[in-house]
């Protein structure tokens, strides 16, 4: 099995809940206030799904794999998708920070729906840059054996996350892309 197609799979699962969360975006911006159950799931599709599953494998997994055929990390491609990573993972803790303070009357509405929305322009360009520019300059390099051992290696990463993690997360997504 191709390990960047699988990734490339799982960006699909990530788009469907952005589009979501946008159609969300726009609904609560209408109403005046926000589904709190909403962005609780979507926090926990984003930090289990989106960075300790997807991003997970790309950074132990792929990245290293690319690295070693010669794409650079530093000055690179691959530096720049780590760094948008930690982007990523600082708007979520935003998102729950927010929404925590929200429901306590001390943020307004626009507060997360701004956050929400930075969220979703860095995931979407981030997902265009991978699918179009690091992963076929990657995939490219890769052997049969690459992509072998970076399958076993996602494999690994699933199972330390737990055996229905995944499909747990697969099964959230598809309800917040309702």
């Amino acid at each position: 099995m191709d390990a960047v197609e699988e990734l490339k799979r799982e960006h699909s699962v990530i788009e469907g809940v952005l589009a979501s969360l946008e159609r969300k975006l726009e609904e609560f911006k209408a109403s005046g206030r926000i589904e709190p159950a909403y962005i609780r799931g979507l926090v926990k599709f984003c930090q289990t799904f989106i960075d300790k599953c997807h991003h997970g494998k790309e950074e132990r997994c792929l990245f290293p794999c690319f690295e070693r055929l010669g794409i650079p990390r530093e000055g690179g491609p691959i530096g720049v998708m780590l760094q948008e990573h930690e982007m990523g993972r600082m708007l979520v803790r935003r998102i729950s920070d927010m929404l925590e303070l929200y429901e306590q009357g001390a943020a307004e509405l626009d507060d997360i729906l701004d956050t929400c929305q930075m969220y979703v322009e860095l995931l979407k360009q981030h997902i265009y840059k991978e699918n179009n520019i690091l992963f076929p300059m990657g995939g490219g390099l890769m052997g049969s054996e690459d992509h072998k051992n970076s399958m076993a290696c996602y494999e690994e990463r699933e199972h330390e996350l737990g055996h229905d993690t995944h499909q747990r997360m697969l099964e959230l997504a598809k309800k917040l892309s309702e």
